[in-house]
């Protein structure tokens, strides 16, 4: 995901005044349709996507709150990978394109309802850099239930000041500006935004803050900007009256970490026990756990917005409103923390191995439950995970998916078992390997290493796959685990766990998916003696167990169909009744 190049950035340009036209013409305009690929992101690469690498972003946006408006530019700086007479960009066609300029050259372009198409002064080569700015307005699609319909949030504060945010997950980057929507298209030199805002009201983004700037009429003008591999859907815009909670946290590899939170004014007191309280016990669960927060360099950054949250990369979103935690911690604030890790040091190549983000960072949770409140919380905590699991389809399947798929079950994606069912894969490839081999695939799944502790900022990221993880595994434990990633993540049904009695012994045999191999050992409790039965063959006999005291996996280690679960096909049956 990272690799770090270097470009000379474009010199600062001032921002356009904003003719009263402008402003009437964005006030005027009634919510327009968007297309389907407009709203999905991360849909197979086209020809023209691929043609090149995006080494930066630049954003030049005055915010209008008013209007909810945006108006301003956007630069694109890129490498070619092959030769390109057309640059194709994600963009959204609703907006109003002013001009398209390339070294003070402006250049012809055509808009659809998703895309656009400039035509190049001349032919760039491969291995030549470009840099293009796209200067436009209008409104920008907003948000109908963020983070989960996502677009801009244009809401009000308790005392009625403007409190804005972008919550682009499921949508993509190029509900706001031009880009490549996908998760290659990642800018590896990072971004730098500059925002204009009303008078009295702040910024918050990704990245250290550069400069901010006062205008005459009492709007300012902040200046972020990040120099490492940004994921683009975490590339994020906040705006409110905030107040800054600051600390600083040392992190193993020596990082003077920044900790900022900017919370809304009218909530200061609450913002405060949290921020003392929680921030720097989960920095160093995940530091200990993991290894160095990946962005110490830049920021731990927490923003509370007016929708739930999102992992926005060294400003992650908050709106769990500081409910009192039923165990014992704020579960929003540390599940989104946990990105910063599972989903921006750690991207995926393709949305299909999303589990990698959201099941990793689900698992989180329970482990530092079992920290903060004990062994029951933690299997209480599990346990309702597991009756959320559908086994409608795989995990991890292969070949592409959109993010819009893979979220929804209705469109034929796994949906939020790659929330709850990635949790329960892991939680049982942790009983299976054992914690040490466990947390060392993790390690280096995160880092290339199992010894991350001291490994200076930056901290270079990786794209990875489903296949990817299962080599480091194989290469961890010495051992072959395909058999239990093909059942797990690339098949939808869980497997079965049957038992039966040959004379004065008990049988316990796997039933999967198509017959696939599954000599997944289990945990048995005889005469209140635990032993883990081999199953070699996908069978394992328990010796006279027959007339033993049996339970089989009484603390739930390893994931399967219970006999009172119902599968994927009498749920629907049942829904359709």
């Amino acid at each position: 995901m990272k690799r770090l190049y270097h470009l000379n950035h474009m010199a600062k340009i001032g921002f356009a005044l904003i003719s009263a036209s402008t402003l009437v013409a964005c006030a005027s305009i009634e919510a327009p349709t968007r297309s389907d690929v407009l709203l999905d992101t991360g849909r197979a690469l086209s020809p023209g996507l691929m043609a090149y690498d995006v080494d930066r972003y630049v954003l030049r946006h005055e915010i209008l709150p008013e209007q909810k408006a945006i108006a301003g530019s956007a630069t694109i700086e890129l490498t070619a990978v092959q030769t390109m007479s057309e640059l194709e960009l994600d963009f959204d066609g609703n907006f109003n394109i002013e001009r398209i300029e390339t070294e003070n050259t402006d250049l012809a372009y055509r808009q659809t309802a998703e895309k656009l198409f400039i035509t190049l002064g001349q032919p760039v080569s491969a291995g030549e850099t470009l840099a293009v700015t796209v200067h436009y307005n209008g409104q920008p699609m907003e948000a109908e239930r963020a983070p989960w319909d996502g677009g801009f949030v244009w809401e009000k504060t308790p005392s009625g000041k403007p409190w804005i945010a972008t919550a682009i997950q499921g949508e993509g980057c190029d509900v706001w500006w031009p880009c490549k929507d996908h998760p290659l298209g990642e800018p590896r030199n990072g971004a730098e935004m500059y925002f204009t805002v009303p008078a009295g009201l702040t910024v918050a983004s990704n990245g250290v803050l550069q400069d901010v700037e006062e205008h005459e009429d009492g709007r300012k003008t902040f200046h972020w900007r990040t120099d490492v591999s940004t994921n683009i859907y975490n590339i994020a815009l906040n705006v409110g009256p905030y107040v800054l909670l600051e600390d600083s946290y040392t992190s193993t590899n020596g990082t003077e970490i920044p900790v900022k939170f900017w919370a809304i004014e009218d909530r200061e007191e609450k913002a405060r026990i949290l921020f003392e309280k929680e921030f720097p016990a989960i920095l160093e669960f995940f530091e200990r756990r993991l290894g160095p927060y990946p962005w110490g360099q830049e920021k731990m950054g927490v923003v509370e917005t007016p929708h739930l949250g999102m992992e926005h990369q060294t400003i992650n979103a908050y709106g769990n409103e500081y409910r009192r935690p039923q165990n014992g911690f704020d579960w929003l604030l540390h599940h989104e923390f946990a990105h910063e890790w599972f989903g921006n040091i750690m991207s995926v190549r393709n949305n299909a191995d999303m589990w990698l983000h959201e099941g990793t960072a689900a698992y989180m949770g329970p482990v530092y439950t079992q920290e903060v409140m004990g062994d029951a919380a933690r299997h209480t905590q599990m346990f309702q995970t597991y009756l959320g699991v559908q086994n409608c389809v795989a995990v991890a399947p292969r070949g592409e998916m959109s993010e819009d798929v893979v979220y929804n079950a209705d469109k034929g994606g796994p949906g939020g078992d790659i929330y709850a069912k990635g949790a329960w894969v892991l939680h049982s490839l942790n009983y299976v390997i054992g914690e040490d081999a466990f947390w060392s695939s993790i390690r280096k799944l995160l880092y290339d290493t199992d010894q991350p502790a001291k490994l200076p900022a930056p901290i270079e990221a990786r794209f990875r796959t489903t296949d990817d993880y299962l080599a480091i595994v194989n290469e961890t434990t010495g051992k072959d685990m395909s058999w239990f990633f093909e059942v797990y993540l690339r098949s939808a049904a869980a497997p079965v766990l049957e038992s039966s009695v040959e004379g004065n012994d008990l049988v316990l045999t796997w039933t999967t998916p198509n017959d696939l191999p599954f000599p997944m050992p289990v945990p048995v409790r005889v005469n209140g003696k635990m032993k883990r039965i081999e199953m070699q063959g996908g069978t394992g006999r328990i010796r006279g167990g027959a007339k033993a005291e049996i339970q089989i996996d009484p603390m739930m280690d390893i994931f399967r169909k219970l006999p009172n679960q119902p599968t994927c096909e009498e749920r629907k049956a049942e829904a359709s009744n």
